[in-house]
This record gives C-alpha cells, sequence and structure tokens, in this order.
C-alpha cells in the first residue's frame, strides 16, 4: 500500500467536486453600520464565513459585527461548551443575539459564541481544507526535496470529521532517497461540558525510522481546557492499536515479520489565532505514546504549524515535525527524525 498515491486520488476528488448552496438571505449588520446580504456558512476562530452573489465568500471578523438576521435555522456553540439550536430573533440590544426554536428563547452574548454552524446546510457547504506544495533543491548538495499536504473537515451539530494526509519525498544523487507520508482520519463526538470522545484509523511509513507501515486504530476522550474565538487547548487521553511492517534490515538482509503493538496516547493540541493584516494560525500537536505490550517502549510525536495568509485563501506555511522512537522496530534505524518544512497553499 501506497500512501502517496492514496493521498493524491483523495486530494483529486475533494478538489473536483461542486459546492451547493442555499438562498444567500441572510442580513449582517457591521459595527459601523453597514449592512452585507448574503449566505451565512459558519463561524470558527473568530471568523464569520459569508458567500455572497457578487464578491464570493468574505470572512468578516466577529468583533466587527453588532447584528445578523436570518430566517433559517443554525446552532450556536458558547466558550463554556453549550450549544443552542434555532433561528435569530431580533435582538433588543446590539452585541445580543436571540434564539428561538420550540422549547425556549435564549439569548446569547456576542462575546461567547465562539462557532455557528448550519442546520439546514449540504454536505459540501460544510467541508473546508487546505492543500499546500513546497519544494527546493540545493546544488551544492544535490539534494532536493519536495512536500505535498492536505486537510479536509466536515463538521455537523454533534460531530467533526477530519482527513488529513502529507508526504515528503527527499531525492539526494549520492546516496537513495527517502520518504516519510501518513494519511489519518478522525472523527470527534462533541458531550456538553466541552468534553468529547475521538477515533481514528490512520496508516504512517518512514524511511528513517526503518517504517514501511504502521496502521493504527484508536479511540479516547478528552476536554477543551481553552475554548474561544482566539485559542483553544484540548487535553486527549486514549488506547490505539497498531500494526507494523518493517522495511528490510541492511545488517542482517531480512525482513521481519509484521509485529503487533497495545499504547496509550496522551496528548495536548493548542491553537491560536490572529486576525490583523497578515491573518496567522499557530497550531502545536503534542502526544506520547507508552507501549503497554513492548516493555520500555515509548513513541512521541510533536507537530508546530505557522501559517501566514499572503492573500484571501493563499498562504505561506513554516511547519516543523519530530518522531521519536525509543526502541525502534529495525534496530539499525535511528530512534528519531525531524525536520523543517516550507510550503505554500490554498485554503478552500
Amino acid at each position: 500500500m501506497k500512501i502517496t498515491i492514496i493521498v493524491s486520488l483523495i486530494l483529486a476528488s475533494i478538489v473536483s467536486t461542486p459546492a451547493l448552496a442555499r438562498e444567500k438571505s441572510d442580513v449582517i449588520w457591521l459595527a459601523n453600520g453597514d449592512k452585507i446580504t448574503g449566505e451565512i456558512e459558519q463561524l470558527e476562530h473568530g471568523k464569520l464565513r459569508l458567500g455572497t452573489d457578487s464578491i464570493g465568500v468574505i470572512l468578516i471578523e466577529w468583533d466587527e459585527i453588532s447584528r445578523i438576521e436570518s430566517d433559517f435555522e443554525f446552532q450556536f456553540e458558547r466558550s463554556d461548551g453549550t450549544r443552542v439550536t434555532g433561528t435569530v430573533s431580533d435582538a433588543p440590544e446590539q452585541k445580543t443575539i436571540t434564539l428561538t426554536n420550540q422549547d425556549e428563547t435564549v439569548a446569547l452574548a456576542h462575546d461567547k459564541v465562539i462557532r455557528i454552524a448550519q442546520i439546514e446546510s449540504s454536505f459540501w457547504n460544510r467541508l473546508q481544507g487546505s492543500l499546500s506544495f513546497g519544494y527546493s533543491f540545493t546544488k551544492a548538495s544535490n539534494v532536493a526535496q519536495g512536500n505535498l499536504g492536505f486537510r479536509a473537515t466536515h463538521r455537523t451539530e454533534k460531530r467533526s470529521f477530519s482527513l488529513d494526509g502529507s508526504t515528503i519525498i527527499t531525492s539526494d544523487q549520492n546516496s537513495e532517497g527517502t520518504q516519510r507520508s501518513n494519511l489519518e482520519f478522525a472523527m470527534t463526538r462533541f458531550r456538553p461540558n466541552r468534553w468529547f470522545n475521538n477515533y481514528l484509523i490512520g496508516f504512517e511509513s518512514n524511511d528513517e525510522l526503518g517504517l514501511d507501515l504502521r496502521s493504527s486504530i484508536g479511540a479516547g476522550f478528552g476536554r477543551y481546557l481553552i475554548q474561544s474565538n482566539i485559542s483553544e487547548l484540548a487535553l486527549m487521553g486514549g488506547l490505539i492499536g497498531t500494526v507494523e511492517s518493517l522495511q528490510q534490515d541492511p545488517l542482517t538482509l531480512t525482513t521481519s515479520s509484521s509485529q503487533e503493538s497495545l499504547e496509550g496516547m496522551v496528548g495536548l493540541d493548542y491553537s491560536r489565532y490572529v486576525y490583523d493584516h497578515p491573518a496567522v494560525d499557530l497550531s502545536a500537536r503534542l502526544s506520547a505514546f507508552p507501549s503497554f505490550t513492548e516493555s520500555g517502549r515509548t513513541r512521541a510525536q510533536l507537530d508546530l504549524s505557522l501559517r501566514w495568509e499572503v492573500v484571501s485563501d493563499l498562504f505561506w506555511d513554516l511547519s516543523y515535525y519530530n518522531s521519536y522512537d525509543s526502541d525502534p522496530p529495525s534496530a539499525s534505524q535511528s530512534t528519531g527524525d525531524y525536520g523543517v518544512v516550507t510550503s505554500i497553499g490554498y485554503s478552500f
């Protein structure tokens, strides 16, 4: 199984699929008195995504909006993790949102709202993601490196789905080239009071660690410790089962059979958003995987990403990764792999 091929096929299917839209009759009133009519697609990370007929999709900072009007139903999520679904009614004050449903009428403080999701939107309207590509070549060392990455997310009122893939290929004329690839599908089920359950299926290969393919399946739970329009911090824990297929060991010229392992998982996931031009997104994820079936073995993964918006939907990304394995499956391989990747990409 080649992860690069799978990533390319999924990427092509996402790009070629058209999006559908409902009637663009929602009204956004800005703090300066201006109003914009369009389709409220969602609010996330402090920016309201509005689709319009004349100027396409625009992003509006939530703090710049005084009130909204709409005949459609939405789900609003507050910073304490509670969610309220209903239609927007006239609010007596600015910076206040009144929702009405069959059971109640609820007034929401503007600065406590961190997420808005459509109830009647189609699958493709809820789909968001990004594509990125980078390439570098050094004549002095004859080393070339290319990288490809993508992320797609789909969020409903109770669940979030994500598909992440990346590959880094290094070509060295003086030695054999290397490849590092991963593909992960994850589902998160939101619970009251900022709790959540998460489930994942992943595939990974890494020549530096002597790993031909690692297949993983896991489940766990977590809680958002911080959840606001400018930052999020989540703590997670769970169990993961892995099956590892190894590359040929150059010392013995034999290929070890696949080995299975049960691991624990503890992780922190942090995101920070800066909206002043240029817009900047910072994300960091640290995960540790102590093995229950292989005594003394612990894996760890650190991923950092700093993303600058160059123009609307076009960004430049600087990423750092560090993979560690205290007892790699192949004794001849390194215990660690790290690198810095730069790329340019497009958000959709």
